[in-house]
């Protein structure tokens, strides 16, 4: 092994008992969540729909083969999902949920959106037990390996998850997409983080991982335009990978996640370009205007220094974008077009202590709610038995902006399994990903926080159930191995389910 090269992970002994019992049990859990994924959500192409949900069929009329079906006003997977599933683009939505007037309408068939609703669910499936399997089978403690597809079987199947499946919006599809690349990525750093590939069969294994990230993430990019920001940090975390095994002059191992670190940017960068000429950023950004500049003198006076228009009715919209006749005001749009973003980035970075102070009041908003507000589930469309453990597997409190960090902390600096340090890198990227995430989305839309958001929200969640069950495995891992030290050669038959 050549200077400075990580530790290789120590190969675990194989023992046919416990993992013949892991492996079983792992098959039940997935047959049961299977199982109850279809039997507990009444008919299973029932769904609701919203009032976003036209514009997506309205863009599945765009050719996603041109530039063209990624600059219009949704991001492109949704509409183009709607394209192959209803060519014809033929539908009727007859179940329409306002939440923002307390209409939560029960379920039912909409004409032309019954492949859909099916395929959300299918996929969500799909994606959820390959994520599963794949995250149980990096453990290294048998316990934890169960521990694990419990867990996240559990989290994915309970009402606050689930629900997503059944709502004409892009959560589902972006929630499926995050955790299929989630699943791929952590294959990918199996190898990336252990010594370089042994064979060409390793070799083909990591360039395979690496090539299904990046598909995935291309389908994940397109479902939310802040996802973007998590593929530049997958991207910065493969570039850093790379660096580091061109100092060890490992030149053939820094191939793949080199070509990963290419791919993403190049993705990285189309997305923002075709976001950018898009205008979807538009609506939103007059939002943060007139909720975030248009109340405070002191504010437009900053603003009004830098070239933004003012005028007596300008100041006075107020309410949403849609609704209160800010469109109309045609020199104030055209700078906000040319320079509206870039002066309101300086502003939240020449006001640093505002900026973090506005997030740090509004956290307690982000984890307020963690059921879906479109539809009202009866006991035949969902599984309410189940709520009472989504509130313990999808916590109602802020304090996960501490437990996450923390829980990173304590696998950087344990000293328990020294190895390939696979765990701590992604709970860390899904911490540092949640938190920017949130804060991004925050600081991009001042309405309907809690929705836009729920990606951060989402990968804070699940990184702390990841840190949770990466301090057990490690611990677990110790003291089996200081137990075999003590039992001698025995002492692993004595311990191996532990």
């Amino acid at each position: 092994m050549s200077p400075g090269e990580p530790t290789p992970t120590p190969a675990r002994k194989p023992n046919r008992l416990a993992d013949g019992i892991v492996l079983l049990t792992i098959l039940i859990l997935t047959a049961v969540f299977v199982t109850l994924r279809i039997r507990t959500n009444g008919i299973l192409t029932d769904s609701v729909a919203a009032q976003d949900t036209e514009s997506y069929f309205q863009c599945a009329d765009r050719n996603f083969l041109t530039r063209s079906g990624y600059t219009c006003s949704r991001s492109a997977a949704l509409p183009f999902l709607y394209s192959l599933l209803n060519p014809t683009g033929d539908h009727e939505l007859t179940v329409l949920a306002e939440p923002f007037f307390g209409s939560t309408p029960r379920l039912a068939v909409q004409p032309g959106t019954e492949a859909i609703i099916l395929f959300q669910l299918i996929f969500s499936i799909v994606s959820w037990v390959l994520f599963v399997w794949t995250a149980a089978s990096l453990f290294e403690n048998p316990s934890a390996r169960v521990f694990a597809a419990l867990i996240l079987f559990a989290f994915a199947f309970v009402p606050q998850q689930s629900d997503w499946d059944s709502i004409l919006l892009s959560e589902s599809l972006s929630f499926s997409f995050f955790i299929l690349m989630s699943a791929f990525f952590l294959w990918f750093l199996r190898f990336a983080l252990s010594r370089p590939a042994r064979n060409s069969r390793e070799t083909v294994q990591t360039a395979a991982a690496a090539a299904l990230t990046f598909l995935s993430a291309a389908g994940w990019i397109f479902t939310r335009d802040t996802n973007a920001y998590y593929v530049a940090l997958i991207a910065l975390l493969c570039f850093g990978l790379t660096a580091a095994k061109l100092r060890r002059r490992a030149l053939r191992a820094a191939i793949v996640p080199g070509a990963l670190t290419i791919a993403l940017a190049v993705l990285f960068l189309f997305q923002q370009s075709a976001f950018r000429e898009s205008e979807r950023w538009l609506l939103p950004m007059m939002n943060n205007y007139v909720g975030n500049v248009f109340p405070y003198e002191t504010r437009v006076a900053w603003f009004a220094e830098r070239g933004m228009p003012v005028s007596e009715t300008l100041l006075t919209r107020t309410g949403s974008a849609e609704y209160n006749g800010v469109a109309e005001e045609k020199e104030f749009i055209e700078w906000l077009r040319n320079d509206g973003t870039k002066t309101y980035t300086a502003f939240l970075v020449d006001h640093p202590l505002l900026t973090a102070l506005s997030i740090y009041n509004a956290a307690d908003e982000f984890f307020a709610e963690n059921v879906q507000p479109f539809f009202y589930g009866a006991k035949e469309d969902k599984p309410r038995w189940a709520e009472p453990l989504g509130n313990l597997l999808h916590p109602l409190t802020s304090a996960l902006l501490l437990i996450a960090p923390a829980l990173c902390l304590i696998l950087i600096g344990s000293r328990a399994a020294p190895g390939n340090p696979l765990w701590t890198v992604f709970a860390c990227l899904l911490t540092v990903g949640g938190i920017a995430l949130t804060g991004i989305a925050y600081l991009g839309e001042v309405r309907s926080i809690w929705r836009h958001v729920l990606s951060g929200v989402f990968m804070l969640r699940l990184a702390t159930w990841i840190g949770l069950l990466a301090v057990y495995d490690r611990t677990r891992s110790a003291r089996t191995e200081k137990k075999e030290k003590d039992d001698g050669p025995g002492g692993k038959q004595n311990s191996a389910i532990i």
